[in-house]
């Protein structure tokens, strides 16, 4: 055999480095069943490629799933092809949108196909007894997932890019094997074993972030700064990525430190060790994690609200409670700070429903009367011409704020005027309150809004009262 023979033949560094990754994760308990991603791309063909090699000798079970999103005719086909001739089962299935809408931006029909996507190969995975989804990202999609992170606004874990592997359901792992490996050296790798990919013309669309980010950002920089931008970017991912684990690795066992008591629907925190976190982020991050442990929804917790919390942590010279949001409530004393979670406060108690002006209506077990006469005893009395219809009934929503009387116009949380009014946390999200459209009106059973008081002008009253409201529990 000649030196170009022996060079044509020789098999690239990069399948022995894999091949070396799939064993330790063997060693390391996972699996011989695998379920194989394969869009018909080179990547995914690559991955299937690679892995029926050594599946023998790792001792692994190989089936395919194709994931249908829609792309060129043929693609089904073509990878249920490669998956017979590669000895393995295939599942195929079909994405149908459900945004429903020709207007749904880029970024969210991406969204929705990723995650049927990997819903659909979680369920194709618990049919086949399998615990690893393995999927063939690449090294490029690691920088331009990096450097698309960067551009939108990320923090270290977005810059860490995506992890060689990860949780994906209850004793099911994602695995990505070719994360080191280079676009070119899996498609070169393929070409000299004589075997084809499909192209997805959507991969070449530069009307796409991602396509142009991969066809023009990316070879910009390649020809103007970086030959090899694309292992600088992932090089840097993988620093951030260590640093965040070890970053991470500390606040837990300052975690454990810092959690006195987490029963329940609190979580009481010593705010000594809390400060030993050194930076407001790091110690958002203890507060973060923590409330990711107790499956407290996130959804309503931005930036601000995060960085409100570090800041209490700080010492102030009086303790005090105060109104979060997202359904918590915040007390710090001397030396804790803790954290109640009040899950009625983010639902209603029960659907609004409109108030007739004048009539009644029935709210849950209360009557309300709104009244243009005197003759019925009421409990309080408007101005008439500073109501703006139409008026409703509805229990306290997430961020609720209106201006008690007697507060001058000041404007307060209603969760921060309920707690100051003695209303238990529990009964908090169960008191009516009337509206109108351009905010509160009335917290039923407490006080009226500034903006509606009778004044010396007010040439019309409007008179609001109640029946069946139980004082006892409300005030008591």
């Amino acid at each position: 055999m000649t030196d170009s023979e022996a060079s044509v033949n020789a098999e690239p560094a990069w399948l022995d480095r894999v091949a070396k990754r799939v064993k330790r994760w063997r060693t390391a308990g996972l699996g011989p069943n695998w379920v194989v991603a394969v869009s018909g791309g080179s990547d995914s063909v690559g991955l299937l490629t690679v892995l029926s090699k050594s599946a023998p000798k790792l001792g692994l079970q190989l089936s395919v799933a194709h994931f249908d999103h829609g792309g060129e005719a043929g693609d089904a086909e073509f990878v249920a092809d490669l998956a017979r001739r590669s000895g393995c089962e295939i599942d195929l299935g079909v994405w149908n949108s459900r945004s429903g809408s020709e207007a749904a931006t880029e970024r969210f029909v991406e969204a929705e196909a990723r995650a049927t996507r990997y819903q659909w190969l979680v369920e194709v995975a618990q049919r086949r007894n399998a615990n690893v989804v393995a999927v063939g990202h690449t090294q490029d999609d690691q920088a331009e997932t990096i450097l698309f992170r960067i551009l939108r606004g990320t923090g270290p874990q977005g810059v860490s890019g995506m992890p060689i592997r990860r949780k994906l359901a209850e004793s099911i792992a994602l695995v990505r094997p070719l994360l080191s490996v280079s676009r070119q050296e899996i498609e070169v790798y393929l070409s000299t074993l004589g075997q084809t990919w499909r192209e997805d013309p959507t991969n070449r669309d530069v009307s796409r972030s991602r396509a142009r980010l991969r066809h023009e950002v990316l070879p910009k920089l390649a020809a103007d700064f970086n030959p090899k931008v694309v292992e600088a970017i992932v090089r840097l991912g993988n620093l951030i990525a260590a640093e965040h684990r070890d970053f991470q690795s500390g606040l837990e066992k300052l975690a454990l430190l810092a959690t006195l008591d987490d029963g329940g629907d609190r979580l009481v925190l010593d705010r000594g060790t809390l400060q030993l976190c050194g930076s407001s982020f790091a110690r958002a991050e203890l507060i973060r994690r923590l409330w990711r442990k107790k499956g407290w929804p996130e959804g309503a917790m931005n930036a601000r609200r995060w960085r409100r919390l570090a800041r209490a942590v700080v010492p102030k010279r009086t303790p005090r409670v105060f109104s979060l949001g997202a359904g918590v409530e915040v007390e710090t004393t001397d030396r804790e700070l803790i954290l109640r979670f009040f899950p009625k406060r983010v639902t209603l108690a029960g659907e609004a429903v409109p108030l007739p002006l004048p009539g009644s209506a029935v709210w849950e077990e209360f009557r309300i009367f709104a009244e243009l006469d005197l003759k019925e005893k009421r409990d309080e009395t408007v101005d008439l011409d500073a109501i703006v219809p139409p008026l409703r009934i509805s229990a306290p929503e997430v961020g609720d704020r209106f201006d008690p009387l007697g507060m001058e116009g000041k404007h307060v949380l209603l969760s921060d005027f309920l707690r100051g009014s003695r209303v238990p946390g529990r009964d908090r999200g169960r008191v009516p309150i009337v509206r109108d459209a351009k905010g509160i009106v009335w917290v039923v059973g407490h006080r009226i809004a500034e903006r509606v008081k009778v004044r010396e002008s007010t040439m019309r009253t409007l008179g609001l009262r109640t029946s069946g409201l139980r004082h006892a529990a409300s005030c008591d």
